[in-house]
């Protein structure tokens, strides 16, 4: 068959970080990012132009998977930085504008592609051998003994998002409960290597956030006809548990994808409700208290069950089915023609009702050291709630990411300003011998040297909205606002002093070693995820010399 119209030929790029429209979208992204950086980050809204939802965020996560991006280079940045949130849920912000930083310097600078390929390489592995060193002054360690530090830096992660809406007290509330949950979700008594627990998050609209709350087990919507006096009855100790996968509704189309043959004078639905019934006569023989269904369960099914004492959820849902099993240890049945194993049953300790604002909950609480937990998240409105929810669930996943490298870093942009500080001594000093070593000129590897170290500053400017001066210390190297309140740095380890001498990021100084502080009972008010902003450092350098490299881009547009 012949083509309708004629194929077009596939459209070339050449050089395309030479194309100032490229140039000017790549500007753009950067600008979006960096403006929402920090905790007085501008929120960004999101929205069609024919209606629809609308996105109030600050996160990286949330923008980029909602802005459609036409230009290859971008949607490749775009698709680093929501991988690398995926696996470490931190420094999305970070990551996308030290990419683009790198890009942009490395184009005003002028410097060839491959020169400053080797250099930024050569610089991001003398960022690891700092940050992973003993010496690393910008590191310090998460002591497991006290919940100060996981505290610090989960309150760290809940105020750097702006469309959370909270106030002072409001994030120290929900920041601790972020560190009640990961610690539920250990497992006390185990023994060499085991899996982390589980944390339900629920959420409830039109509450104040002081009615949050963290409760051990799982809780699950009230049955309907559940009265107190129905648990008041069951005797204490270990309650019997059976789980079903499959509808229990009794309704002939819930079968599934199959043929049935149906003979004259059968009624498969009342054989169905037979069958439910001869199921529901062996679980109270094998007396089970709990009866729980993915699905939904038939009316007189239930009715049967409840005249035994038993207590009956339905509508669990998928998303709750895995914890209920980890909770239980039932196993999940997936056929109602059969009858129920014994090894199928599970356990519960106890169940008892809770009232989580205004709302009223059943909560399970397992009979073993299951690792299960419920978060209860209460806003003022469905958009500060879904926020919250998310970033609540992120900060969790950093916490557990704190077992496998126990240490953070100072958040605030002192660790910016501290490692461009030492990456700019460290490689000034030796220039020549650097610079012939990676075949390249000194006067090259002085300029990537540059173009580096005021990237990584550059983020730390980027957490400025409101048009004061960022400044650094000549002596520790830490980032310095101008405040007649705080006698501190920004991520508050180092207290002011009067012959502490300070200058504007944005001008010359001359370079230094930074100094290490040492016997300081001063504890960081502001935490990084060590392992999160590692991995940052390292893609966003890879991301931008990739990019760099590109020379052409071939789109086919047919």
């Amino acid at each position: 068959m012949s083509r309708i119209c004629k194929k077009k030929p596939a459209v070339c790029t050449d050089e395309p970080l030479s194309n100032s429209n490229i140039c000017q979208k790549m500007a753009l992204l950067r600008n979006i990012l960096s403006t929402a950086y920090g905790p007085t980050g501008r929120l960004k809204q999101i929205h069609n132009n024919v209606g629809g939802h609308v996105l109030t965020t600050s996160t990286s996560t949330a923008l980029l998977k909602r802005v459609d991006m036409s230009e290859p280079l971008l949607k490749m940045i775009s698709t680093a930085v929501q991988h690398h949130t995926a696996c470490y849920s931190d420094c999305g912000l970070f990551m996308g504008i030290f990419t683009l930083r790198l890009i942009e310097n490395t184009q005003n600078n002028g410097l060839r592609t491959a020169a400053a390929a080797k250099v930024y390489k050569h610089l991001v592995e003398e960022c690891n051998m700092y940050l992973k060193g003993d010496s690393c002054g910008c590191k310090v360690p998460v002591d497991f003994s006290n919940s100060d530090s996981l505290i610090a830096l989960a309150r760290s992660m809940i105020a750097s998002k702006p469309a959370c809406m909270l106030n002072s007290r409001e994030t120290k509330h929900i920041s601790s409960l972020i560190a009640q949950a990961f610690l539920y979700s250990i497992h006390c008594n185990s023994s060499g290597v085991s899996c982390f627990g589980r944390t339900v998050t629920i959420g409830i609209e039109g509450q104040s956030v002081s009615d949050s709350s963290v409760f051990p087990g799982l809780l699950v919507d009230v049955p309907e006809m559940l009265q107190h006096a129905d648990l008041e009855r069951l005797e204490s100790g270990l309650f019997k548990v059976v789980l079903f996968s499959v509808s229990l509704s009794g309704d002939i189309s819930e079968v599934g994808d199959v043929t049935l043959e149906i003979h004259r004078g059968v009624d498969p639905e009342r054989d169905l409700l037979q069958q439910l019934l001869k199921l529901g006569e062996q679980v109270v023989m094998d007396k089970v208290n709990l009866f729980a269904c993915q699905k939904v369960v038939h009316p007189i099914l239930q009715h049967y069950l409840r005249k035994h004492g038993v207590v009956v959820i339905e509508r669990l849902g998928l998303a709750l089915m895995e914890p209920f099993v980890q909770l239980t240890g039932a196993q999940a049945i997936a056929s109602l023609c059969s009858s129920v194993p014994v090894e199928a049953y599970g356990m519960v300790k106890e169940f008892c009702l809770q009232s989580c604002g205004s709302r009223e909950l059943l909560q399970l609480l397992p009979s073993k050291d299951a690792a299960v937990s419920t978060m209860v998240l209460c806003h003022r409105n469905e958009t500060m709630l879904e926020e919250l929810k998310m970033t609540c669930k992120r900060a969790e996943h950093v916490l557990r990411l704190t077992l496998r490298e126990p240490y953070a870093l100072l958040g605030g942009g002192c660790t910016e300003t501290l490692l461009a500080t030492h990456i700019t001594h460290m490689n000034c000093s030796k220039a020549s011998t650097i610079a012939q070593a990676l075949c390249i000129s000194h006067s090259e590897f002085i300029m990537a040297v540059k173009a580096f170290c005021s990237s990584l500053q550059s983020v730390a400017l980027s957490l400025e909205h409101d048009g004061q001066d960022c400044l650094i210390d000549l002596t520790y190297a830490h980032r310095w606002v101008p405040d007649i309140y705080s006698k501190t740095c920004s991520c508050g380890l180092v207290e002011d002093r009067s012959n502490l001498e300070k200058t504007p990021l944005k001008t010359a100084y001359h370079t230094f070693s930074p100094v290490s502080l040492e016997n300081t009972d001063s504890q960081p008010r502001i935490l990084d995820s060590f392992s999160a902003k590692l991995n940052a450092l390292n893609v966003a350098v890879e991301m931008a010399n990739f990019v760099l490299d590109v020379k052409y881009i071939i789109k086919d547009i047919n």
